[in-house]
């Protein structure tokens, strides 16, 4: 066998080209960016080569919320994200005045948030309920938990949690805005600024860094699907009725073969038997007779 060291040398030389290249584009990736339909059309082509991260909002408050909207660009961005390789969670601004609310809210969020999302924030920074702003939070947390494995992370400004006295503790981290210095609430995730620039953007945009870079990038893992096994309700309710909280369908029999109807989000049914499938999945058996699964991602009591 004949060595040609030009060969190798070239050989070498291209493939020490291409891992500069390829650590300079991953150094040159380091801002973290919120963003919403405010920053208008992005050109995730150009964002992406500078964000290392984005969140996405979904929405602000909720039905029945003089100022509710579903954010219009909230498709568009989680689109434009996954295309470029720019790894993402998505957020849900919350005006919820009771614990019933704050349960309805967490189960039209998760409705309407892209699979895509690596996590789920709550950004609770707006009092509205004359109750414990602490129930509402848990009441989130705890539907949020039902719905999805995907880390939940609690969003507000340093003074909020001061004078709310919020425990955020049962959240998978947190990320607190303060834009003087450092918050001295608990912070994973710093949001250091509300008039940063981004490549790709127009105008300003909010922009943050990690505090405890394990736990952040804990949160933006591939792995973090919703992958994890499926958790059921084993027993009819004592209210004998479930509220469906994302588009499942109706079937005739217990092991799904024969599909009847979709059924849309947010449709209570009534219920008057547990069984199970041949595969050992619980359904719920409806007083019409037909089947809808037990699963707790997708129906709740």
């Amino acid at each position: 066998m004949t060595f040609n060291f030009k060969k190798m040398a070239g050989l070498f030389m291209g493939a020490l080209a291409a891992f500069t290249i390829s650590t300079s584009v991953s150094a040159s990736k380091t801002k973290i960016a919120d963003v919403s339909q405010y920053q208008g059309n992005i050109n995730w082509s150009k964002a992406s080569k500078v964000l290392k991260y984005a969140i996405i909002r979904v929405q602000h408050g909720d039905t029945g919320d003089a100022d509710f909207r579903i954010d219009s660009k909230r498709n568009v961005n989680a689109a434009g994200a996954k295309k470029y390789g720019v790894p993402f969670g998505q957020y849900g601004y919350a005006e919820f005045s009771s614990v019933a609310d704050a349960k309805k809210e967490a189960r039209d969020f998760y409705k309407r948030s892209n699979a895509g999302a690596r996590f789920y924030v709550l950004d609770n920074e707006h009092r509205k309920g004359k109750g414990s702003e602490q129930s509402y939070v848990n009441a989130w947390l705890s539907q949020m938990r039902k719905l999805t494995n995907k880390p939940l992370i609690y969003y507000s400004y340093d003074n909020y949690v001061a004078v709310h006295k919020i425990n955020y503790s049962k959240f998978d981290g947190s990320w607190i805005a303060n834009y003087s210095k450092k918050p001295t609430a608990s912070a994973d995730l710093w949001q250091y600024t509300s008039t940063g620039r981004v490549s790709g953007i127009s105008g300003n945009v909010d922009l943050s860094k990690t505090l405890n870079s394990s736990v952040v990038n804990s949160w933006f893992k591939a792995g973090s699907a919703d992958t994890a096994k499926p958790t059921y309700y084993t027993a009819v309710p004592a209210s004998k009725k479930v509220t469906i909280t994302r588009n499942i369908y109706e079937y005739q029999d217990v092991n799904f073969k024969s599909r009847i109807t979709k059924l849309a989000a947010g449709k209570t049914l009534s219920v008057k038997a547990v069984t199970r499938s041949t595969g050992g999945a619980y359904r719920f058996q409806l007083t019409n007779g037909n089947y809808i699964t037990a699963n707790k991602a997708f129906v709740s009591n």
